[in-house]
């Protein structure tokens, strides 16, 4: 680039008071671009079109002084001119960093660790200068490439196609052989992660009670026993004269990767950096559409909590994830282990929720699942948060600034039975629903002995609505008046969790099960912004569909996980004024007119596994489909989103009365 482009972006104006540089040299732009253009149109650089779409000279024009340029955009590499010492085809066919994007990650290091200090060096800075000095030294003599760039290359291949530790070591080991002598390859993982460590991106181990107690932690890093249970710490062997002998090796250790530093790196890469402020900067095409969470209320809520974190844009907003999950296989163990995920916010709605930027923060261990000692665990993440709350020194490479880095908890996602165990609400029992509370109407079927919530909506309709005094349709004979329940916010949530009492066992608050369905309070609570949250935890839809969308396949098509049995019918009789699907007198139960008659189940399943769909979108959902068996077997989360919200209300249509 040849000349400052700065203009670029201090002499525009959101308010349209261009500086009189800006006006003309974006003049002189526009004009040059169109004068290469054969077709009469460019690709538009202003920040709402990102250079994604071609426009006419008046469209960029306006666009131009409406939007402004887009960030980053120094070099037109869209509009003629070539980046410099860069070939963008190789570059696209080559996954091969290189040295210099090496040496310009470490440079953006440099200012975090402060190094013009005159204090001694710490074991940190001792550590960037040993990966300095790798990134300088070459593998060996008839190579350019350094072995900081190689191990982090080749480390990246490893993480990214999953191949283990062992496979790593023997592809270290071939090279090796293949590479000339002298080389300085790396002999195994261990040597490997010796060499970049200087990154700075540790984990800690942190013993934890074989009952999940408590952690052996901070003033607790001592401890040989539980407090609470008594149990060792470590594990205990027998040796060789008959005699228990404690070793020091703990019965289960909570990994735990420190959020701060994976934090601050995502200021220490420009074009992140940048991406970092589009949840206040980025422009929206409407206004009027929720296309990122900021645009919510929830994030809003916080913002008016405290003006000083809103009024920087690169504070950070995060959420939490949570779930169970067998690492050794369904069939091989019953291992159950449960990480935690961190998503961060900032970044525009294309990059928020990709994996690249999704951080695993917690890895708790099994075999079994925590229960509610799952607060335990969230322990170091939660004294963290609360640090990072107060603000942490970063560097901004994007504004090449040191700033007070402030990060906050916004809510977080699950599936409803990891909902229980992460907020303390248990999900089971008459008090399931969160919202309702004490205030519900839900009841157990006489004969199905299941808690249901048949007929416990019609509270929310508007009080004139002619559902309300249905005496028919609904439950017999019954007429709703009540309004909804009352729904808490966090501060009256808060109040009620300080004023349980725990019983005379301990093991249970008072009133469990009839006032409230509180089993333990969830440590978040000790956020000290944690009360002006107004959506707190979120469920995750799929799962929740796919509960409904299985049932609902299974009952019309009669399948054998079908909710149509005996036991149904007889509550349906003992509730509903449906004569026509009651019990005959040989015991049997009519046909429902929601359930497909054995030649019309086949007709569908024949559609459903000739039917095509793009590439990616349900490739499972044929091969889900037994002719031979006549059942849908293998369906996965996402097959059972797709039927529920695309194929439902399409398979079905003409095989059952539109009025029932």
């Amino acid at each position: 680039m040849a000349e400052d482009r700065a203009w670029m972006y201090n002499g525009w104006s959101r308010n349209g008071r261009h500086s009189d540089e800006w006006v003309a040299k974006t003049k002189d732009f526009v004009d040059h671009v169109f004068a290469l253009s054969l077709t009469g149109t460019v690709r538009c650089p202003c920040r709402r079109h990102e250079n994604s779409i071609f426009l006419n000279k008046e469209r960029v024009s306006l666009d131009l002084c409406q939007f402004g340029f887009m960030p980053g955009y120094e070099v037109w590499e869209h509009h003629g001119e070539v980046v410099p010492n860069r070939n963008v085809e190789e570059e696209e066919n080559n996954d091969w960093a290189g040295d210099d994007a090496m040496h310009e990650m470490l440079d953006s290091l440099r200012p975090e660790l402060n190094l013009s200090s005159e204090d001694p060096a710490t074991p940190e800075v001792s550590r960037f200068f040993k990966l300095l000095k790798d990134s300088e030294e070459p593998l060996h003599e008839h190579t350019d490439v350094s072995i900081l760039a190689f191990v982090t290359r080749l480390m990246a291949i490893k993480s990214k196609y999953f191949f283990s530790n062992n496979c790593y070591n023997e592809i270290l080991k071939l090279l090796g052989d293949v590479l000339p002598k002298p080389n300085k390859l790396p002999k195994d993982m261990y040597q490997s992660k010796t060499i970049i460590k200087g990154l700075g991106m540790d984990y800690e181990k942190i013993d934890v009670c074989k009952n999940n107690c408590m952690l052996f932690m901070k003033e607790h890093a001592e401890e040989k026993k539980c407090l609470k249970c008594g149990q060792s710490r470590f594990v205990e062997v027998v040796n060789d004269e008959g005699e228990k002998v404690m070793t020091d090796v703990a019965h289960k250790q909570l990994r735990y990767l420190p959020l701060t530093p994976r934090v601050k790196r995502m200021f220490l890469s420009k074009k992140t950096a940048m991406h970092m402020r589009w949840h206040k900067e980025g422009v929206r095409d409407n206004d009027d559409l929720i296309v990122h969470p900021s645009d919510g209320d929830a994030w809003k809520a916080l913002d008016t909590f405290d003006p000083e974190f809103a009024a920087d844009p690169r504070n950070v907003r995060i959420g939490l994830a949570t779930d169970g999950f067998t690492p050794f296989g369904q069939m091989a163990s019953s291992y159950s282990c449960w990480p935690v995920f961190v998503i961060p916010y900032n970044l525009p709605p294309s990059l928020c929720m990709k994996y690249e930027f999704i951080f695993l923060c917690l890895i708790i261990p099994g075999p079994d699942y925590p229960g509610k000692n799952l607060n335990v665990m969230l322990k170091p993440l939660i004294e963290e948060l609360k640090e990072l709350w107060k603000g942490v020194e970063a560097y901004d490479v994007f504004t090449k600034q040191i700033f007070k880095l402030r990060v906050a908890y916004l809510w977080s996602v699950h599936d409803f039975m990891a909902y229980a165990i992460f907020t303390g609400w248990s999900t089971h029992g008459r008090l399931t629903c969160p919202y309702c509370g004490s205030d519900t109407d839900c009841f157990c079927l006489a004969h199905g002995g299941k808690i249901t919530y048949f007929d416990c909506h019609r509270r929310w309709l508007p009080r004139k609505h002619p559902f309300r005094s249905d005496k028919k349709n609904f439950i017999k004979n019954t007429v709703v008046t009540k309004g909804p329940p009352k729904r808490l916010n966090a501060a009256e949530i808060y109040a009620q969790l300080n004023n349980l009492v725990l019983n005379e066992k301990g093991d249970k608050y008072e009133g469990f099960g009839v006032d409230h369905n509180w089993t333990h309070i969830c440590g978040l609570w000790e956020l000290p912004y944690m009360s002006s949250l107004i959506l707190v935890h979120n469920i995750d839809v799929m799962h929740q569909e796919s509960n409904v969308a299985e049932a609902l396949i299974h009952t019309c098509m009669h399948f054998d996980k079908t909710k149509d049995n005996l036991k149904a019918r007889r509550d349906l009789a003992m509730l509903c004024d449906r004569p026509t699907q009651v019990l005959n007198d040989n015991g049997r139960p009519p046909r429902a007119l929601f359930c497909l008659t054995s030649k019309d189940k086949i007709e569908v399943m024949r559609w459903m596994k000739k039917i095509k769909f793009p590439d990616g979108y349900a490739a499972g959902l044929k091969r889900a489909v037994n002719l031979k068996t006549g059942k849908l077997t293998g369906l996965k989360s996402h097959d059972f989103h797709i039927l529920m919200e695309r194929i439902i209300p399409v398979m079905f249509r003409g095989y059952m009365p539109d009025a029932m």
